[in-house]
């Protein structure tokens, strides 16, 4: 349940093979997933730890991608190029696990590694009503309610490279969360 990272100290996982089988062992019970020939891989466990290193990347390129991580640069002071945006350093989040906001990401990057690599290895998709497809679905809104989460409590992520996340590097977004007629503003509730 811990990051992974390299030698250097430097994150480069979110989640490790245990926190994979810990929230789906069905998968490998059922020997469902099947390695493909193409990835040069032999061992389950060193394909699945490759899959979660991908989708680290993935996450971290859509916290860049979103106007949150500029609107959050400008925040904390860092100016920047709109064409150049600062990298979103993984060691610096939740540094020492303060806020034990490292689960959510771990969670967060397992959700998305069975939504984005391994069900879709099995899936029929020919078939909607299957249930890898439902899976994946459902891994797809778990990731985005975590993602949106951490988006709106801003308060994992160290800008300074203090060690601790002050206040002045906490930004909380408020959300509407009920149903609301405003064409500006509609919220859709699950």
């Amino acid at each position: 349940m811990a990051f992974l990272t390299d030698g250097g100290g430097n994150v480069v996982s979110f989640a490790e093979y245990t926190d994979v089988v810990q929230k789906d062992q069905r998968i490998f019970e059922a020997n469902n997933l099947k390695i493909p020939a193409e990835s040069g891989f032999v061992s389950t466990e060193d394909f699945v730890e490759d899959m979660l290193k991908k989708s680290t990347q993935r996450i971290l390129l859509k916290i860049k991608a979103s106007s949150w991580w500029q609107q959050y640069n400008y925040y904390v002071g860092n100016s920047f190029d709109l064409n150049n945006r600062p990298n979103v350093n993984p060691s610096l989040i939740d540094p020492g696990n303060a806020l034990e906001r490292r689960q959510q990401f771990t969670d967060m990057c397992v959700y998305y590694c069975f939504g984005e690599y391994l069900f879709p290895l099995f899936a029929e998709f020919g078939n909607e009503e299957s249930p890898e497809v439902a899976k994946i679905t459902y891994y797809n809104a778990k990731f985005n309610d975590i993602f949106q989460e951490l988006i709106a409590i801003a308060d994992w992520y160290d800008a300074d490279n203090s060690g601790t996340v002050d206040d002045s590097e906490k930004a909380v977004t408020m959300q509407r969360t009920r149903r609301t007629r405003s064409r500006s503003s509609v919220v859709q509730v699950r």
